[in-house]
């Protein structure tokens, strides 16, 4: 399947980077500005300018693509506002990444993006809903578009999901509409830090963990009974804030966190 494929070339680039790489003061590798994440994978993969040039809609209707970012150190995943499981707890950690980078001094460099899996659900209106029930920060950003475009970027992403039919026995019902879903989009979990020259430079998969803490009163609303266990006991496949933070610091060469 592709999104294994992707990360066997992924892992080929992260070992000739390392081996290509400089070392700082205290001996770390160092690709791009600071120090080699502990967790994750590096690399520096170039996407495809027919992905970057893809154009997508934000929380407020305005035409956007990856090449608008250009420039920017970019925190990117893909969600959907109806998660139950593993997108709020994402949506949690964002949250406190968004902290670090405005307290680093780095908000105008750093962009923070989730790109939904679910368009035909997830209007430009009810990101911008999601956006203003999170106080997000300006430089978090939400991304809709097409069916045809989202599916294009996250094959070239090696990001596989698939829309499945949603338990009845859950009565899970939708926050904005009030309505009962009557399906779910199944996902990997992954996310991305794409530095200012627009290149793929780190990955990490697996379930968002929150450091024992608690998601707010509006996510908390979201999780099922799976997600409740995912954010008690994230597992062994797992990433933080601070792995998070790390990538960001190793990109843009400024501390964070």
């Amino acid at each position: 399947m592709r999104p294994f494929i992707r990360l066997a070339a992924v892992t080929a680039v992260m070992l000739l980077s390392v081996s290509c790489a400089s070392s700082n003061n205290g001996g770390s590798p160092v690709v791009d500005g600071g120090p080699t994440p502990t967790n994750g994978t590096v690399f520096d993969l170039p996407i495809s300018p027919g992905v970057t040039a893809l154009e997508f809609t934000n929380q407020d209707g305005k035409s956007v693509t990856l090449n608008s970012l250009k420039g920017q150190a970019v925190v990117l995943t893909d969600f959907l506002t109806l998660c139950q499981e593993i997108c709020p707890l994402t949506t949690a950690n964002y949250l406190q990444i968004a902290a670090k980078v405005k307290a680093a001094g780095v908000a105008s460099k750093v962009t923070l993006l989730e790109v939904t899996v679910d368009p035909a659900r997830d209007t430009a209106a009810r990101l911008k809903a999601y956006q203003s029930r999170l106080g997000a920060e300006p430089n978090w950003a939400f991304w809709t578009g097409s069916s045809a475009n989202i599916a294009k970027l996250w094959a070239a992403l090696g990001v596989y999901y698939e829309k499945t039919a949603e338990d009845p026995s859950t009565k899970a019902i939708d926050w904005l509409t009030g309505k009962l879903l009557t399906y779910d989009v199944s996902h990997q979990d992954v996310l991305f830090v794409l530095g200012s020259d627009g290149n793929e430079k780190w990955l990490v998969q697996g379930t968002p963990d929150i450091g024992g803490g608690q998601v707010s009163s509006f996510l908390g609303r979201f999780l099922n009974s799976a997600g409740k266990t995912n954010l008690a006991s994230p597992g062994a496949q797992s990433w933080t804030v601070s792995d998070v933070t790390a990538a960001l610091t190793y990109v843009t060469g400024t501390k964070i966190g």
